[in-house]
C-alpha cells in the first residue's frame, strides 16, 4: 500500500478506507479448492479478503475509500456498483491528476485501483463483476459483494476534482520507439512467447538507457488477451489500437486486447539494473511470456543506439 500527498487532500484525508483483495476461484463438489487448470470458467465465484459475498458496510451519504487489487490468477474483472458512481483517485499505487469518475472499472489479474464511493439511499446494492469477453476467455456476471447502506444518515462530503499533478508523457520528446509483440506460437501444445522467444533469466531483452523516454508499442497477435506488467518503472497508456488516449496517470499493469495493441510511454527514471516485464496471467507468464530489461548509465555506444523518433 503506498501513502503519499493524495492522502492529505480534502475529501480524501480521514475517509475511512477498505483494502479489498479479490480472487476468483472454484470448489470442487467436495469444497476442494480447483486449480486454474482444473477450472470451468462459467463456475468461478470471485472472493473477497477469503471470503464469498462479504456485506460491505456504509451509512447513508458517506464516503469510502476502496483500494482494490485484483489477485486472480488469470480472471480479469468488470466491477460495477449498481446504484452508484466508482470515482476512481489511483492505479497501480500513482494517485490520477484527476478524479476519474464511471460506471465500470476493469481491473487485469495485478491491476490494482483506488476508488472513492459514496453512499446513496439505505438499501442492498450488488458490487458485481460484469459478463465480459469471448471464447475461451469468456468469463459470466458474478457477484463479488453486497454494499450494505443503512444506519444513521451523513451529510454527502463534497468529492474532490483534481488531484495530484502528474508528468503527461503524450506530447513529449521520444529517445527511442519499440515494438513488442506479445505472441501464441502454438494452440496444440499450447504455447505463449515474447517477440518469438521464451523467458530466459540470462537474456537482456530491451537495453535502455537512464533518463531516456521511451515510446513501447505493445503489439497482441494472439486470440486472447494478455495484461501487460512492468517492474520497477511505471508507464503511461497513450494510444489503444491508434486511437490516441489522453493519460490519466502512471500504471505498471494494463491490457492488451486480443489482436490489438497499445502505445504506453515511459521515462526510465531513478534506477539502474536488470528487472521484468511479463503477462500477468500466471500460467503464461510461468510458461515464459516474460521478458528482461535493463537500464544502463548513458555512454557513447549506449547514446548512439537511442535514436530520436521526434
Amino acid at each position: 500500500m503506498v501513502e503519499g500527498e493524495i492522502d492529505d487532500l480534502p475529501g480524501i484525508a480521514g475517509v475511512p478506507e477498505r483494502l479489498l483483495v479479490l480472487q476468483s476461484t472454484e470448489f470442487g463438489p467436495e469444497g476442494q479448492l480447483l486449480t486454474p487448470d482444473q477450472q470451468q470458467t462459467d463456475q468461478l465465484v470471485t472472493l473477497v479478503n477469503g471470503a464469498l459475498n462479504p456485506a460491505l458496510t456504509i451509512r447513508p451519504g458517506e464516503t469510502q475509500r476502496w483500494r482494490i487489487l485484483n489477485g486472480s490468477a488469470d480472471t480479469f474483472l468488470n466491477l460495477h456498483l449498481d446504484g452508484h458512481q466508482l470515482h476512481q483517485i489511483g492505479s497501480d499505487g500513482n494517485p490520477l491528476g484527476a478524479v476519474w469518475s464511471r460506471d465500470e472499472i476493469f481491473l487485469s489479474p495485478g491491476e490494482r485501483a483506488e476508488i472513492l464511493v459514496q453512499a446513496g439511499a439505505p438499501g442492498a446494492y450488488a458490487l458485481r463483476s460484469l459478463a465480459w469477453g469471448e471464447g475461451f476467455q469468456a468469463q459470466p456476471e458474478v457477484l463479488v459483494a453486497t454494499f450494505e447502506v443503512a444506519g444513521e444518515a451523513v451529510a454527502p462530503a463534497p468529492l474532490p476534482t483534481d488531484l495530484i499533478p502528474f508528468e503527461d508523457l503524450s506530447q513529449a520528446r521520444i529517445d527511442r520507439q519499440r515494438i513488442v509483440v506479445f505472441e501464441e506460437p502454438s494452440q496444440n501444445p499450447f504455447t505463449v512467447a515474447i517477440d518469438g522467444k521464451v523467458f530466459d533469466p540470462n537474456r537482456v531483452d530491451q537495453t535502455v538507457i537512464l533518463g531516456d523516454t521511451e515510446e513501447w508499442v505493445l503489439r497482441n497477435t494472439s486470440p486472447d488477451w494478455h495484461p501487460f506488467h512492468i517492474h520497477v518503472n511505471d508507464f503511461q497508456v497513450v494510444a489503444v489500437n491508434g486511437e490516441p488516449q489522453q493519460p490519466h496517470g502512471g500504471e505498471d499493469t494494463v491490457a492488451i486486447p486480443a489482436g490489438g495493441e497499445l502505445t504506453i510511454r515511459t521515462r526510465f527514471r531513478d534506477f539502474t539494473g536488470k528487472y521484468v516485464y511479463h503477462c500477468h496471467i500466471l500460467g503464461h507468464e510461468d510458461a515464459g511470456m516474460m521478458g528482461v530489461v535493463e537500464v544502463i548509465e548513458r555512454n557513447a555506444n549506449a547514446s548512439s543506439a537511442a535514436t530520436p523518433v521526434g
